[in-house]
């Protein structure tokens, strides 16, 4: 609770977002990276413990979340010392990938599917 109580600081400055190098340089990226402030809103849904959506898909096909290189810009210029990058995306990221890449969730998945 504590960790996704952090993100409730956020201000919305964007300043998080404006920083962003997989935006500002890369203008290509703009249509499949959602950006910092957007994925760690996620993230804070996701540490809900009310919460029941399962927001890791979206969060990776949808917003982008592999763009991010985890290069902290957006937590140093964050005014409200939101540690962005090491309490919001590298735990998504890191869930995404126990669910996509984890071989033994991926033989589970394989074996004990439910057929419709």
């Amino acid at each position: 609770m504590n960790r996704s109580q952090e993100f409730r600081k956020c201000i919305e400055c964007f300043l998080c977002q404006n920083v962003c190098h997989v935006n500002r340089d890369h203008e290509e990226n703009k249509k499949s990276f959602a950006g910092p402030r957007y994925l760690m809103r996620q993230a804070e849904l996701s540490m809900h413990p009310l919460d029941t959506l399962d927001r890791r898909d979206m969060a990776q096909d949808e917003n982008g979340l592999g763009f991010c290189n985890i290069t902290k810009c957006c937590t140093e210029v964050c005014p409200e010392h939101i540690k962005i990058t090491d309490n919001a995306l590298i735990p998504m990221k890191e869930r995404v990938a126990d669910k996509k890449y984890d071989p033994v969730v991926w033989l589970g998945n394989a074996l004990f599917r439910r057929r419709k």
